[in-house]
């Protein structure tokens, strides 16, 4: 059964991410996110990454590891074969006024901007025990995980998704927000489906509460669902987004990884955060992996279990967990 709808299970949360939670010292941010200034004095060759700025096309991560993982073209989406370590990267430049500096509308909506971003970052940090950092200022940016999905941060306008259809292919949008995401960032969603619904792009919901392992857990097989079913039509790429794209659309794409390539938890894991460093819940997969082999409502909880369970699976048990997963198409 096709998913027939745009909107899938949408959570009604109270407005506004709580960002009031302070976050323990942590070690300096991954390269993935360097300071502008290291930016500027340490520039090496990334993988095929696109990142869409406000008013141009940025680069917004450097290339973690040149010998990542890509996925050969064929019937099976999941075969693997040896990279290329040449990778094109797309970039527009964008003109300067003559001062060379582009100047905001307001001051204050840049400061207001800054505060947004750092306020979440603490909170991430915090919450998910990693350094990266989103920098919503330098526009959406992703990676191509497979031949056919992508995993990103968030589209913030109209643009950014014609770019995804005529530099990427991409059929289908996958978003994980919750709407309180979306009014957070001050991004336009309505103007984002609309854009998505002329160029014939599915966009899809299943929203998962961000920084919440238990919400994402229980979110997983239903996301998981919607991104199986898009690669199976074969029209196009699938891309996968939350905010920042460091947390629930990575564990979305890591999940069906293990359940549906014939790969264990960590080479999966391994696979996708050699492409984009992230730090989504390990817990969060292992726990939906054992929900959907063992649905007995008397199971014994995860956390009583050996550390590594459910971390690969039996081949009866793989089949058991896809065949519950495409049950839930259109739910």
């Amino acid at each position: 059964m096709h998913i027939g709808s745009q909107n899938l299970n949408l959570a009604h949360s109270s407005p506004g991410p709580d960002l009031k939670a302070k976050a323990p010292s942590t070690n300096q941010p991954s390269s993935l996110y360097l300071s502008k200034s290291k930016r500027r004095k340490k520039r090496k060759k990334p993988e095929k990454m696109g990142a869409i700025g406000n008013s141009c096309f940025h680069l917004a991560f450097k290339n973690p590891i040149e010998n990542g993982v890509v996925l050969m073209k064929n019937k099976s989406s999941c075969k693997l074969m040896v990279p290329s370590n040449s990778f094109k990267v797309k970039r527009i430049s964008c003109k300067l006024s003559e001062s060379g500096v582009e100047e905001s509308a307001t001051s204050n909506r840049v400061s207001n901007s800054n505060n947004r971003m750092e306020d979440y970052n603490t909170v991430m940090k915090g919450m998910m025990r990693n350094p990266y950092e989103y920098h919503h200022d330098l526009g959406m940016n992703y990676t191509l995980i497979t031949d056919h999905l992508i995993v990103g941060s968030q589209p913030q306008k109209p643009e950014d998704v014609d770019h995804l259809k005529q530099e990427e292919n991409v059929a289908y949008i996958l978003n994980l927000q919750q709407d309180k995401d979306v009014e957070y960032w001050e991004v336009d969603l309505p103007s984002i489906i609309k854009r998505c619904k002329e160029l014939e792009i599915r966009h899809m919901r299943r929203p998962a509460r961000d920084f919440d392992p238990d919400s994402l857990r229980s979110g997983l097989p239903k996301a998981v669902s919607s991104l199986e079913w898009a690669i199976s039509e074969g029209k196009g790429k699938v891309y996968v987004h939350c905010t920042a794209g460091l947390g629930r659309a990575p564990a979305v794409a890591i999940a069906y990884m293990f359940w549906f390539c014939g790969m264990d938890l960590n080479t999966a894991y391994d696979t996708l955060t050699s492409k984009r460093p992230c730090g989504p819940s390990k817990q969060a997969i292992r726990g939906a992996t054992y929900d959907l082999a063992k649905n007995d409502p008397w199971k014994e909880p995860l956390e009583s279990l050996p550390e590594r369970a459910f971390e690969d699976v039996a081949d009866w048990e793989r089949n058991l967990i896809q065949d519950r997963v495409r049950s839930l198409r259109g739910t």
